[in-house]
Order: C-alpha cells, then structure tokens, then sequence
C-alpha cells in the first residue's frame, strides 16, 4: 500500500470518527438546565408595553421546556403584535418548527413563503418565514426564524447542523425560536406585516443581550 492510499485511509478513518462523535453529543439528552431565563426578556420595549398568554400544557409538552414565552405587545397607535421566544441552551428538540403546534391546535395553514426584515440595529437582514393563518374567523400573519449564537437562519435544519457543530466544537451558545405575529384586520395584510416589521427591529438588540 503506497504513502497516497495510506493517507486516505487515515483521514477517512478521521473523518468518521468525527462525525459519530458529533452526532452522539447532538442526540446526547443533556439535562443540565439553563442558565437564562427567557421570561426576563423587556416587558416593556419602546413605548410598547405587554401581556403574558399561558403557553398550553399539550405546547409545552413538544417542547420539552417551560424556558419559553408568549407575550402581546401593543402601543398607544393601537398596534399589536405576539410575541413568542423558545429558548435552551441544550436542549436542540425544544426549537421545532412551529407549524407542529399549529396544526395540533387546529389552525390552518393557508400559505407558507419567506419575506425579508430589514434591521437598522446591525445593518443586516433577517430571512424569516412567513405563515397565513387561520382559526376559526381570525386570520393572521406570523414570521417566524431560529438563532443559534450570532446567527439567524429560517432554516430549521441549518439551526440543528448549527447546534451539532457547536456540540462538536464544545461550545455552549443556546438556541432559540423566535415568533412575531399579527393579526389581520380589515383584510389589511400589509399593515400586520409592517406592524411585525417594526415591532421585530424594536427588539433585534435585546434578542442579542438575551439569547447569547
């Protein structure tokens, strides 16, 4: 066997290696509790101030956490939005896609797409998605992405590759779902979306000093 196969066999051997020992600390149920408390995030943000809605024992259940929130924020305009935050920092099944939930609660998904948020905070842009909802005679807008560290994704398995590196790497960045939704009046679908829009760029700092 030559020094060329030799050196193959050896960083295949590596590379595997590797790979079974990040994917055995992903799926590692780490028990260890959080260090932040989600619940501390503002209730009280720029002129918009909030009310706490109990999250159901069935959504708390698939989540696998009570590291969670969901708040409605209004301002004197009459706006309003929900806000609703997941967060762990080891617990990666807690960040599922919200559309479990909804469809376990009865509401219909009529259209699901990606829109764009500019944020003034950073100069960047959040990929977010975005739902048409409806339940029952209320129909709403709800954009929705996941952060891991620094970094926000739409993607819920680029957020899950994201927190096996992290593993494999021995960092202790949390996770976390975050929700902004809207309801529809008048048929106004551009109003909800903006009021989200504005109520998300209110918020990007403290999503940076509370989901480290």
């Amino acid at each position: 066997m030559n020094s060329d196969n030799k050196n193959f066999i050896i960083m295949a051997i590596a590379l595997g290696l590797t790979a079974i020992l990040a994917i055995s600390l992903y799926f590692k149920d780490i028990k260890q509790a959080d260090t932040v408390d989600i619940k501390n995030f503002p209730r009280t943000i720029n002129g918009w101030v909030s009310e706490e809605i109990p999250i159901s024992t069935y959504d708390l259940s698939i989540l696998e956490t009570n590291n969670a929130f969901v708040r409605k924020y209004h301002n004197q305009e009459g706006e309003s939005v929900y806000l609703y935050i997941v967060y762990s920092q080891n617990n990666h099944k807690a960040t599922h896609p919200p559309e479990i939930c909804y469809t376990g609660g009865g509401v219909s998904i009529l259209e699901k797409t990606q829109d764009n948020i500019p944020i003034t905070y950073n100069h960047s842009i959040i990929r977010a998605n975005r739902l048409l909802l409806q339940d029952n005679q209320l129909t709403q807008i709800s954009y929705y992405w996941f952060k891991v560290g620094n970094i926000f994704t739409p993607s819920y398995w680029k957020e899950q590759m994201q927190i096996a590196y992290n593993s494999l790497l021995g960092k202790k960045e949390g996770a976390a779902l975050i929700r902004i939704s809207a309801d529809i009046v008048g048929n106004n679908k551009s109003k909800a979306i903006q009021e989200i829009k504005n109520f998300t760029n209110l918020i990007t700092p403290q999503l940076f000093t509370f989901l480290s």
